[in-house]
């Protein structure tokens, strides 16, 4: 009985103890929950992804570089939250909650246009409503798939648009960088090459290079870049012949000579002396054109000694020597240069004017004779065949080549005037006077043409025609003499004393210090019954001849006539002064004084 009583205290106790037990443990246990629900900060550890099969740990703040066709699974969200109550996970574009539930191509998250680009989703997590970290994830594609989608695209444009897209997408890819060359290459879009050259030169110094910018410029028309370029390239190559004289020839073109003569110089220096020929020529061109004319002649003169048979560098020779002045090794040149081009008539004719000018007709003759048997109707060649024809005097031959040049130009007034002068020179009048009467009514103020008409009409006894041309001549200049002496036989003959007084006291008014014109005019007034006039006009011709005796015994005799006895009687006195023994002056002035004695006696 004692044991058993013993016993049951210790069983109780035990009791009491697991009870306790059980209820600290609970305790423990809701304070744990309560922890875990309801941390102090709600705190973000990490996030565990399945990539293409592959776990990826990213903690807070981390970035992850995805391809749009990768398979992707968010399999957990570590956090300090009991059982991530009140976790969520929040993404702006991308249903990031279905990538918790299923593994899936981000492809199929994304929108169509938005493949090819690069796209970056932050993924947030959350509880409720509170921020607890993030991760970043960044889609984007690969190189390969913007020149892969390049080449499926047909429309060039389009295929364009897609590689310079590519390009802003990754502007460091070489890949892209080269195939969009060949497409703006395809396209001709030259500038565009071009700069994507010269971004890609910056980037890598490869020769390589620079001859494909040197091939895009020389497909524009950008001849400095096509010049920038080669020197590039000569600067990295300086014993390059080719680029040298590539060079040259590109300054030569863009009109920058004096840079082109230096490279071309120095060309000279080093390149075979069989292939000295076409840089003499070139460079000699280059001289002339800077107006280096000693340095162009002894440039040609090299030139000429590789090749006689250029027929060109006689003609610059030529040209080249006129222009030092040196005129007869121009024309020595020319005349080689004929000889070798002997169909070339524009030469022989510049080397015919040159013959003449130094007086060698013959020789000139020759030229000329060469040039119109090709071809005839050369005006120069007539014209310059005139020249020799004048100073040699032939003017038979003369006048055959004036008559081919009014052929040619009938309207010419020289050709009329000189065959009107020529035929009037070889003695054929009735053959110039067309010339002449076609030419005065072109210049019926031109006094020459008239002055020949005027006599080959008195030649040819056309008097009437000859007279209306002395009018004319008188008309134009009134201090022409010739003229009036005409006039005045042939209104003399006719009688026609009233028109001669007016013509001559043109005469004497233009020309007072003839005497034959008072004398014509004495005579027309004597005619017409002017005697007054015809007495005052041989007064003034007494001014001019005072000692001429007939003169003053017919100014005696009018005076007389006119009762005008003082006058007369002066007269006679004058006469009787020059020659005493004037037997009818005396018996005059005796008459006359011996009729004025009654007339003092009486006065007395």
């Amino acid at each position: 009985m004692v044991e058993k009583s013993s016993k049951r205290p210790r069983s109780k106790r035990r009791g009491w103890w697991i009870f306790f037990a059980a209820v600290g443990i609970a305790v423990l246990l809701l304070l744990w929950i309560g922890r875990g629900l309801h941390p102090a900060s709600a705190e973000f550890y990490y996030l565990v992804v399945e990539k293409n099969d592959q776990p990826l740990r990213l903690l807070n703040g981390d970035t992850l570089q995805l391809h749009p066709q990768d398979n992707l699974r968010i399999i957990e969200v570590s956090t300090n939250i009991l059982f991530n109550v009140g976790v969520r996970l929040v993404a702006k574009d991308l249903d990031v909650t279905a990538l918790q539930y299923e593994k899936l191509p981000l492809s199929a998250l994304l929108p169509a246009n938005a493949l090819l680009g690069k796209n970056q989703f932050r993924i947030t997590v959350k509880r409720y409503n509170v921020d607890m970290g993030s991760v970043d994830f960044v889609v984007e594609p690969y190189v390969e798939d913007w020149l892969e989608k390049a080449e499926r695209t047909i429309d060039p444009e389009r295929r364009l648009e897609i590689l310079e897209e590519a390009k802003a997408f990754a502007p460091g890819d070489k890949r892209i960088k080269v195939r969009l060359l060949e497409e703006y290459k395809s396209l001709k879009k030259w500038d565009k090459a071009a700069r994507l050259l010269e971004e890609m030169i910056k980037e890598e110094d490869d020769p390589k290079l620079l001859l494909d910018l040197l091939e895009v410029y020389e497909s524009t028309p950008n001849p400095d870049g096509v010049i920038s370029v080669l020197k590039r390239l000569l600067a990295k190559d300086p014993n390059s012949e080719e680029l040298r004289f590539r060079l040259a020839r590109a300054l030569e073109k863009s009109g920058k000579r004096d840079e082109a003569i230096k490279q071309y110089e120095i060309l000279l220096e080093h390149i075979k002396p069989e292939e000295k020929l076409t840089i003499y020529k070139t460079l000699g061109y280059l001289y002339s054109n800077t107006n280096q004319v000693e340095k162009a002649i002894a440039i040609y003169l090299k030139a000429i000694e590789l090749d006689k048979k250029d027929v060109n560098l006689y003609y610059n020779l030529s040209g080249l020597y006129e222009k030092a002045g040196d005129k007869n090794r121009a024309n020595q040149y020319l005349g080689e240069a004929v000889k070798l081009n002997p169909g070339d008539l524009e030469s022989r004719l510049t080397l015919a004017e040159n013959l003449i000018d130094k007086g060698n007709l013959r020789e000139a003759e020759n030229h000329l004779a060469f040039v119109l048997q090709k071809k005839p109707d050369s005006v120069k060649a007539l014209v310059l065949m005139t020249n020799i024809l004048e100073k040699q005097k032939d003017k038979k031959r003369l006048k055959e080549t004036y008559e081919k040049l009014l052929l040619l130009d009938p309207n010419s007034e020289t050709l009329i005037y000189n065959l009107g002068v020529l035929e009037y020179e070889t003695g054929d009048y009735p053959k110039s006077i067309p010339y002449f009467e076609r030419y005065v009514k072109l210049h019926p103020q031109e006094m020459s043409p008239h002055r020949y008409l005027f006599d080959i009409y008195k030649k040819e006894k056309k008097d009437d025609l000859a007279f209306a041309e002395a009018k004319t001549l008188v008309s134009l200049n009134p201090k022409e003499v010739s003229p009036y002496h005409f006039i005045f036989e042939y209104l003399n003959s006719r009688g026609r004393f009233k028109e001669m007084v007016e013509i001559m006291r043109t005469g004497v008014t233009h020309l007072p210090d003839t005497a034959d014109l008072h004398e014509y005019l004495i005579l027309a007034y004597l005619k017409t019954g002017n005697e007054d006039l015809a007495l005052q006009e041989m007064n003034e011709v007494l001014k001019l001849k005072p000692k001429d005796v007939s003169l003053l015994l017919d100014v005696a005799k009018l005076s007389e006539k006119l009762g005008k006895d003082k006058e007369a009687l002066a007269a006679y006195k004058r006469i009787l002064e020059i020659s005493p023994d004037h037997q009818e002056a005396q018996e005059a002035y005796l008459r006359l004084r011996l009729k004025e004695l009654p007339l003092e006696q009486g006065k007395q």
